[in-house]
């Protein structure tokens, strides 16, 4: 079982980013920012204090642990990954990006999601320049048709004959 909900890496994050905006936050100014109620806001609070994400004690102020803010640190890391991938590979609109990357970093099973960054890191982090088929990718999604050279190479692929593939692996 995760440790945190989606609900409470809202929760979490949006403390993290208050807490980097003014020292002093109140479970209020939490409430405020995320437009849910007092209780509702409250409850969750005592509940990531419980695990140790936060300190917080009623009518005090909230403070954010080192386990608080590492996990912030990372589901920004995460969030930002996925976001990069979601503009610059599949050219999804701007507007649409964020809460697509949310959708994508709580639908996955944490196993497949973790391979998933895994990858998108790596991709990011790789001196190889970019793949020749994520351009090719890019010239399908403009043209809606595969390029002539991409489909020798998947006819070639299928033949089991990689000696003439254009290279777009």
């Amino acid at each position: 079982m995760k440790e945190l909900t989606g609900s409470l890496e809202k929760y979490l994050l949006t403390i993290y980013d208050l807490i980097n905006e003014k020292d002093a936050i109140k479970v209020k100014d939490v409430a405020n920012r995320m437009k849910i109620g007092g209780a509702s806001t409250s409850e969750a609070v005592k509940t990531l204090a419980n695990r140790g994400y936060i300190e917080y004690k009623p009518y005090c102020n909230i403070k954010i642990t080192e386990k608080g803010i590492i996990t912030a640190e990372e589901k920004i890391l995460r969030h930002r990954t996925i976001a990069k991938f979601l503009s610059e590979v599949l050219l999804i609109n701007n507007d649409d990006i964020d809460a697509c990357a949310e959708k994508m970093e709580f639908s996955m099973p944490d196993d497949v999601f973790e391979r998933f960054i895994k990858y998108l890191s790596f991709m990011q982090k790789c001196s190889c320049k970019e793949p020749k088929w994520v351009k090719s990718f890019h010239k399908f999604l403009e043209q809606g048709k595969m390029q002539k050279k991409c489909l020798l190479c998947a006819e070639n692929k299928a033949n089991f004959d990689n000696s003439s593939c254009c290279g777009c692996k």
